[in-house]
C-alpha cells in the first residue's frame, strides 16, 4: 500500500473534525512531545484548539465566535458536554499553542506528502520546488507596528503593517514546504536572504524554480554546492561571461565570479569559485499583447540527455506557483491577517499553511484516483467540496463515513484547472462596489465629535 493509499484508509475514520482524517491526534500529540510541551484535560487541548483553528482559517467567516460554535455543535452531537460560547477561552488557548507546533505540523504534511508522490508526478524523477515571494498585511496596532512596520510611503497612522513571505513550493503537489516571514523593508529581508533560511529544506537532488530576482552567481553557487540544481530567468548579460560550447539544446556558459558585495567580508567572498558552469536556454514565450517573446533561462542542470525543451518546459511550470500563492492569498483569505500581535500573526500563517497542505495532501489523494495529475485539480473546486461535506461527515455515524468520504473524493477529483491557452481577461471589474469615503486621519481622530461631519 502507498502512502496516499494510507491516508485515502484514514479518511473513513474521519472524526467529523477538519483534517481529522488526515492529521491525527496521534500525530498532533507527537509534535506536541517532541516541542516539550505540556497541557491539561481541559475543553480546549491542544488538539481541539488546532482543529478549531484549522476550521476557523479555512471558512469564509475566520471569527473566533464561528470557530468556538463549531467546536461546540460537534461537542452536543458527539454527546460530549457542551462549552461556554465565550471566545475567551479558546483565545487563550490559541495563545499558549507554541508556533514552532504549527510550524512543525505543517511543514511535516508537505514533506510526507512530497515523499508519498509517485514518479509520473515529479520531473524527470526528481523533486522540483518554486522559490517565490509576497506580502501579507495585519491589523494596525503597536506590536505589530514595531516589527512590521508600514511601508514609508504611507503616513502615519493612515497605513497598515506588512510584512514580507518567501516560500517553497512543490512543483507536483503545489504543498508549502517551507516558509520563511520578514518586514518589508530593512537589511536582510529580501527574497533571497529568506531564500538562505530555507537552504535545510532542500536535499540533494531536488531542482529549484525561480524567477529573475535569484539570478544571482553567490546563491546558485550555494545551492550546487548542496547537491541542488537551479533553473532561472536570466536577468541580464553580465560581463566576462563566455560561451564555452553551443549547441541546439543550450550554451555551456562559463560565469565570472562578480565583485564583492558590500555586505559580504573578503573571508567569505573567497570561498566562491571565480567562476561557475552553467547551462543557457533561450525560451519562447507569449506576452499579454499574444505576441512571441524570446528570453533565456539559466541553469545548472548539464546533463545532454535532459534537452534544452525540457528545461524550457519546466521554467514555463513556474507559473504555478503564482497561482499557488494567489491561491492561499485569496481563496484561503490569507492576504489580509486578523491577529494583533506578531506572536499570534506567525501562528495564523502557519495554521493556513497547514489548512493549505492538508487540503493538498485530500487533492493528492483524489488525483491519485482519478490517476490525474494534482495540478489538474482546482484548488477552489477542493475547497468548496471539502467545506461541504464537512458538517455532513461530522454529523454521520461512524460507519456512514466511508460512502460520504468516496462521494467527497470523487467530487474533488471532477472540478479541474480549465485549459485555456492564450487567453486573456482585463483585470477591470464590471460591477463597482459600493463607494465610500476614505479615511484620510486615524480613527481615533476621526471619531471625535467635531470630525465625525467629514465622514458621514
Amino acid at each position: 500500500m502507498s502512502s496516499l493509499d494510507a491516508v485515502r484508509a484514514r479518511f473513513a475514520h474521519n472524526q467529523g473534525l477538519p483534517f481529522a482524517g488526515i492529521l491525527t491526534e496521534a500525530r498532533i500529540l507527537e509534535v506536541l512531545n517532541d516541542h516539550g510541551v505540556t497541557f491539561r484535560d481541559r475543553v480546549f487541548s491542544p488538539v481541539t484548539t488546532i482543529w478549531g483553528f484549522l476550521g476557523q482559517v479555512l471558512h469564509d467567516d475566520h471569527s473566533c465566535r464561528d470557530a468556538v460554535s463549531r467546536i461546540i455543535a460537534h461537542r452536543a452531537a458527539s454527546g460530549k458536554l457542551v462549552c461556554s460560547p465565550n471566545t475567551a477561552s479558546y483565545c487563550n488557548a490559541r495563545s499558549r499553542i507554541p508556533t514552532d507546533v504549527l510550524s512543525t505540523l505543517a511543514t511535516r504534511t508537505a514533506e510526507e506528502l512530497q515523499s508519498s508522490v509517485p514518479d509520473r508526478w515529479k520531473w524527470n524523477g526528481r523533486s522540483a520546488y518554486i522559490v517565490d515571494g509576497s506580502s501579507v498585511s495585519m491589523p494596525d496596532t503597536p506590536e505589530n507596528q514595531a516589527l512590521y512596520p508600514q511601508p514609508s510611503t504611507q503616513a502615519p497612522g493612515l497605513g497598515f503593517p506588512l510584512a514580507r513571505i518567501t516560500v517553497l513550493l512543490s512543483l507536483a503537489t503545489g504543498a508549502c514546504r517551507d516558509l520563511q516571514i520578514a518586514p518589508y523593508q530593512g537589511k536582510g529581508t529580501g527574497e533571497k536572504s529568506l531564500l538562505r533560511r530555507m537552504y535545510d529544506s532542500l536535499k540533494p537532488g531536488d531542482v529549484v524554480l525561480s524567477d529573475a530576482l535569484f539570478d544571482d552567481y553567490f546563491i546558485t553557487w550555494e545551492l550546487c554546492n548542496r547537491g541542488v540544481d537551479i533553473v532561472a530567468r536570466a536577468q541580464y548579460e553580465r560581463v566576462g561571461t563566455r560561451i564555452a560550447q553551443s549547441s541546439p539544446d543550450g550554451d555551456i556558459i562559463v560565469w565570472q565570479r562578480p565583485n564583492k558585495p558590500r555586505r559580504m567580508t573578503g573571508e567569505q567572498y573567497r570561498r566562491y569559485p571565480k567562476s561557475l558552469v552553467m547551462r543557457q536556454v533561450a525560451v519562447d514565450a507569449r506576452d499579454k499583447n499574444n505576441r512571441v517573446k524570446q528570453f533565456k533561462v539559466v541553469t545548472t542542470i548539464l546533463d545532454r540527455s535532459v534537452d534544452g525543451k525540457q528545461i524550457g518546459s519546466l521554467y514555463e511550470r513556474r507559473w504555478s506557483g503564482e497561482v499557488d500563492i494567489r491561491s492561499i492569498k485569496c481563496v484561503m483569505q490569507m492576504d489580509i491577517l486578523r491577529c494583533k500581535t506578531p506572536e499570534m500573526v506567525h501562528k495564523e500563517i502557519w495554521t493556513h499553511l497547514l489548512a493549505y497542505n492538508l487540503l493538498r495532501t485530500a487533492m493528492a489523494v483524489a488525483a491519485d484516483e482519478a490517476d490525474v495529475e494534482p495540478r489538474k485539480i482546482s484548488f477552489k473546486g477542493a475547497k468548496q467540496t471539502l467545506t461541504a461535506f464537512a458538517p455532513k461527515i461530522e454529523a454521520a455515524q461512524p460507519e456512514g463515513r466511508k460512502p460520504l468520504v468516496d462521494a467527497m473524493i470523487t467530487a474533488i477529483a471532477y472540478h479541474r484547472v480549465g485549459n485555456r491557452p492564450g487567453r486573456w481577461e482585463p483585470r477591470a471589474r464590471k460591477r463597482w462596489p459600493k463607494r465610500a469615503a476614505k479615511l484620510m486621519q486615524p480613527r481615533h481622530i476621526a471619531k471625535l465629535p467635531n470630525n465625525r461631519s467629514r465622514w458621514f
